[in-house]
């Protein structure tokens, strides 16, 4: 069996479209700031996060 790693930095929604279904077996994802963090997230308000996340959980079952 050949183990591999890979390192991939980027907006997320972008770099997720490049990665082969069914090859990922560990995402380490940062916490939801949400608006804790503005100037580093923008300032997504709490009531927002699950909208703005759920299109990026779609890819991450993809992979």
């Amino acid at each position: 069996m050949k183990i591999s790693t890979s390192l991939m930095l980027g907006d997320c929604k972008e770099e997720l479209k490049g990665v082969k279904g069914n090859s990922v077996d560990l995402i380490f994802t940062s916490p939801p700031y949400a608006d804790s963090r503005k100037n580093t997230y923008g300032g997504l308000h709490p009531d927002e996060y699950v909208g703005w996340f759920e299109p990026i959980s779609k890819e991450l079952q993809l992979n």
